[in-house]
């Protein structure tokens, strides 16, 4: 008697339909529609974090040098510096002529504006300023020195109106 093999009714579907592939890439791009701009607004957020310790500890390091070599430090706003304005030059009031100008670097395309320019004593110690952190065109934060020990704090941004209808 010939055997005969049975046929399998489940091997004639061996793979996934198109219909089934196309729902599993569309879960997948609503997904990623929806993940994107929280991402993407976490990782500005970071960024920008980023650079303000990066632009606090430069200054910190000037006001370390500062102590250190007993030279006065003038951080300029890098345009000012290049310009040659009046704020770039001349020496801290109450230094004496020993004194240094410099800037701080920070990564591209981040620039900062500062006004006034920011005294550090031969001692170490700081006079007062508001500062800019710029990336692009867009001021990202503002930033304010108080007290006299060169660390900044960020001001509070301007209040965005709340999102959606308000219950009274």
């Amino acid at each position: 008697m010939p055997t005969s093999h049975p046929i399998n009714a489940d091997s004639s579907r061996a793979g996934f339909s198109l219909i089934e592939i196309l729902v599993v890439l569309a879960i997948f791009a609503l997904s990623a529609a929806v993940i994107m701009p929280s991402t993407s607004r976490m990782l500005d957020q970071a960024t920008s974090h980023a650079v303000f310790f990066e632009f606090q500890k430069q200054v910190s390091d000037y006001r370390r040098e500062a102590n250190r070599t007993g030279v006065a430090i003038r951080l300029a706003d890098p345009e000012a510096a290049r310009g040659g304005s009046p704020q770039a030059g001349g020496a801290p009031e109450g230094a004496s002529d020993d004194w240094v100008d410099r800037t701080v670097t920070l990564r591209s395309p981040w620039r900062y504006t500062m006004a006034p320019a920011l005294d550090i004593a031969a001692g170490g110690g700081c006079s007062d300023t508001t500062a800019n952190l710029i990336n692009g065109d867009r001021v990202v934060m503002t930033l304010r020195t108080a007290g006299g020990d060169c660390r900044f704090i960020r001001l509070q941004s301007a209040v965005e109106p709340p999102r959606g209808s308000s219950s009274r």
